[in-house]
């Protein structure tokens, strides 16, 4: 995981620095630590929710499919 967040930050330093360059290369190169920064937190919530959704799916269908059923016996002894 580690390294998909530090590709995602590298990716929004990017994308920050391109979008921010017709204000000038100073501010440009300035955002970028805060918007790799912003998309590295993004990602990670994201990552978060999705795995947090996968785990209450999987609670749930494991609490309605595999209750434990009461055994019966059907032989009687004598």
């Amino acid at each position: 995981m580690v390294i998909l967040y530090m590709a995602v930050a590298f990716i929004g330093a990017g994308l920050s620095c391109v979008l921010l360059w017709p204000y000038g290369a100073a501010i440009a190169l300035v955002s970028m630590p805060f918007g790799g920064s912003l998309v590295a937190v993004m990602a990670a919530v994201l990552v978060y929710m999705r795995t947090s959704d996968e785990t209450e799916l999987s609670d749930d269908h494991a609490s309605h499919i595999d209750q434990p059923q009461s055994l019966q016996t059907t032989e009687s002894r004598r």
